[in-house]
């Protein structure tokens, strides 16, 4: 984690993690998109991209906002499977 002082106010920056899962049951560039959606809106995370053809789900989080598991949680919660092999 960085700090930073800018016009007398510290700011606190941290590092954001890039992570890929493998992603079973997308089929279409509507999963990605679904996927990619339910991603965005969780909080912490600034980057989700998905590619059905590879089953990639390429993350960018900030872990001190959100975890592992919740990003996860939210890939079942949007009716898909984290298979194995997953992570970077």
């Amino acid at each position: 984690m960085n700090v930073w002082t800018v016009m007398g106010k510290e700011e606190v920056k941290t590092m954001a993690e890039k992570v890929t899962l493998k992603v079973l049951g997308m089929d279409c560039t509507g999963c990605e998109q679904r996927l990619g959606t339910a991603l965005r809106r969780l909080e912490g995370v600034s980057e989700a991209t998905a590619d059905h053809v590879t089953g990639d789900l390429t993350l960018r989080y900030d872990p001190a906002i959100t975890t592992r598991a919740a990003l996860i949680e939210r890939v079942q919660t949007a009716g898909y499977e984290v298979g194995g092999g997953s992570g970077k």
